[in-house]
């Protein structure tokens, strides 16, 4: 097969993907695809458009920024399909396409690392068509990011300064900087050089219009200082989960904060790429930083190991069982360069595979696929033709993780007349009761009851106002307020505050009458909620109840800039907000800057004296127009890069 038609192949199955998402219409409909995700890039295609603002939202959480979150992917390309396509198409051609750069960018590593001619097919369909590949589709900035890693590495072996600076900065806007930072780190760690070290330094550059108000978010969020170090090293793989990647269909127990649950790998990767780390040159490298981040995975979860992530991590960052999609990118190039080249490593590698059969149906897997994948790993050991046997027991995992992606017509249906916002009477919308059983409950039909509950981000689709968000970070100042609320009776002041008049959940509460019900809910009306602007003589404290001097005459809120007329009556008063507060909103009073008053959880305020007066409040993210000025000096200097290399 020749070189161009094997680069082809390698990218099939992400290309399939894209194909039945453009053609058909069907996409993929798991984890976080269609409540969170897709609502993301309905809003950041409504932006392109100009209909919306691409800086902030008033909708989830109370308001939230935009750009500053790089989920939304302001800035990042492949987000822009969802301008000239139907969302719901956009996110399966978005996700086929980087399952196929993922796909072609493996094969070219595992033909730079020198595997053999078509073992670079079976390293691409393994890492692409493996289990935790699945996991990344379903929560999408981690796919998108995990999509540019492969060309990143290559890009380090080969010394190529602007194409490392290129495809580091692809990843970092993929929107999972967690994972971009440990990829520069791999790449550092394969080519250390002062070249590497440039080139990935001017990455940084390039995303700064991104990065510093992303930097700015995360300061004044709920992450970092405070978190619990089981917060912090929740979704740690467990032993048992390492063990289901060997074992396909290897039962694990219930577990609610699993972040890696389709684990397979193919056979003949890890056994390969147990022997890689015997080798040498890059290959062995990447072999030995692949195991490193699979151990990496693992630790966190255990006693000792749980303190010390929290403490070299700072609370900032969760979920250490990604490190298994760095894992499997790493291993499975790696471990193609010995395809066909085992020798003398034959019969303990076939004493391995004997072992791991027995085993694994010891252990409760899956019959028929451990057979497929033990037959596959013994062909590829000693077998006529490896590289065949290799791409066979790669391939051989895609039904069953093809078919984990859900496939499905992503098409909303019209939302029912009892969830919508009553014509006249504002107000957001408030879930109850935040538990894990309410979780359970949504997950079962997430078109319906998770659009019902607001889970995730349907009230940028919707046009619902809604009080929680489902953001990666929430503002601090909302995460004490939420928290309040959420006591029940106790916190019943601190739900009127939130202007949260209409509560949606399973059942009745009293003291609340029911608006209405329906299939997906039972949606009850708050009385006593507080309109989300008004005047009133101070910033209360908590528990108080503002006295109102004065009126709303006009409000104009859009995106990132608001208005509003008001009449005092008192010689001084306060235009007091129910809004998320961020540091990058400005208010002047009658033309005049203004200082900001901030009181209890989001609630906060500015002065107006008496009489007639116009309002008026506008939003840049902080770090902005730093960061926008250094993104074109990096972009100037990458052309100079560039131009000296070609």
């Amino acid at each position: 097969m020749r070189s161009a038609w094997r680069s082809v192949a390698c990218g099939v199955p992400g290309l399939g993907v894209a194909a039945a998402a453009l053609l058909a219409g069907v996409s993929p409909a798991v984890r976080d695809l269609p409540a969170y995700f897709l609502p993301l890039r309905h809003h950041v295609a409504e932006a392109l458009h100009g209909r919306t603002s691409a800086l902030w939202s008033s909708l989830p959480g109370c308001g939230e920024p935009v750009l500053a979150n790089p989920q939304f992917g302001v800035f990042y390309p492949p987000a822009w399909l969802a301008a000239v396509l139907p969302p719901q198409r956009a996110i399966g051609v978005e996700i086929g396409v980087h399952l196929a750069l993922l796909g072609l960018g493996t094969g070219l590593l595992a033909r730079r690392l020198g595997a053999r001619e078509g073992a670079e097919v079976g390293a691409a369909w393994g890492v692409v068509l493996a289990g935790p590949m699945v996991d990344a589709a379903g929560v999408l900035n981690n796919l998108d990011t995990l999509a540019w890693v492969p060309w990143l590495w290559g890009a380090a072996l080969g010394g190529r300064g602007a194409l490392v600076a290129a495809f580091a900065a692809l990843a970092w806007l993929g929107a999972e900087p967690w994972l971009a930072g440990v990829a520069a780190v791999v790449a550092m760690a394969m080519a250390p050089t002062r070249r590497t070290l440039g080139a990935l330094l001017l990455a940084g550059g390039l995303v700064a219009a991104q990065a510093l108000p992303f930097a700015g978010w995360v300061e004044g969020g709920d992450r970092g200082k405070g978190i619990s170090p089981e917060a912090a090293a929740k979704g740690a793989v467990t032993v048992r989960e390492v063990a289901a990647m060997v074992v396909p269909g290897l039962p694990l127990p219930p577990r609610g904060d699993r972040f890696v649950a389709h684990l397979a790998v193919p056979f003949w990767a890890l056994l390969l790429g147990a022997f890689a780390v015997l080798g040498r040159g890059p290959s062995r490298r990447l072999a030995l930083l692949g195991w490193v981040a699979l151990g990496a995975a693992v630790l966190p979860g255990l006693p000792l190991a749980r303190e010390a992530w929290a403490w070299l991590t700072r609370g900032l960052v969760w979920y250490p069982g990604r490190l298994v999609f760095i894992a499997v990118v790493a291993l499975v190039p790696a471990a193609a360069t010995l395809v066909g080249t085992a020798g003398h490593r034959f019969r303990a590698a076939l004493g391995a595979c004997v072992l791991g059969l027995g085993g694994g149906l010891l252990a409760g897997g899956s019959g028929l696929e451990l057979a497929v994948q033990t037959v596959c790993a013994v062909a590829t050991l000693g077998g006529p033709v490896p590289t065949v046997a290799a791409a066979l027991g790669s391939a051989s995992l895609g039904p069953t993780h093809l078919m984990a992606l859900d496939l499905s017509d992503l098409a909303l249906p019209p939302l029912d007349p009892c969830l919508t916002t009553p014509a006249g009477q504002p107000g957001r919308w408030f879930a109850f009761p935040v538990s894990r059983e309410q979780l359970v409950w949504v997950e079962h039909d997430p078109l319906t009851r998770q659009r019902a509950l607001g889970w995730g981000y349907w009230g940028l689709r919707d046009g619902r106002p809604m009080a929680r968000t489902f953001g990666p970070i929430q503002s601090r100042h909302l995460a004490a307020h939420l928290a309040h609320a959420d006591q029940g009776p106790p916190g019943r002041w601190w739900l009127d505050s939130l202007a949260a008049r209409w509560l949606v959940g399973q059942g009745e509460l009293p003291r609340f009458p029911r608006r209405c019900r329906s299939p997906a809910g039972t949606v009850l009306v708050n009385p006593t909620a507080w309109p989300e602007t008004w005047v009133v003589t101070a910033v209360p404290t908590a528990e108080e109840r503002p006295t109102v001097c004065g009126s709303v005459e006009e409000e104009v809120v859009g995106g990132h800039r608001a208005r509003w007329r008001c009449h005092v009556d008192a010689p001084q008063a306060v235009l007091l907000l129910s809004r998320t507060p961020d540091p990058g909103w400005r208010f002047w009073v009658d033309g005049r800057p203004v200082p900001v008053t901030q009181g209890p959880g989001i609630l906060h305020g500015v002065a107006v004296p008496a009489g007639e007066h116009v309002v008026e409040a506008r939003y840049r993210p902080r770090g902005l127009v730093v960061g926008l000025g250094v993104s074109l000096l990096g972009a100037l200097a990458w052309v100079g890069v560039a131009w000296r290399r070609w």
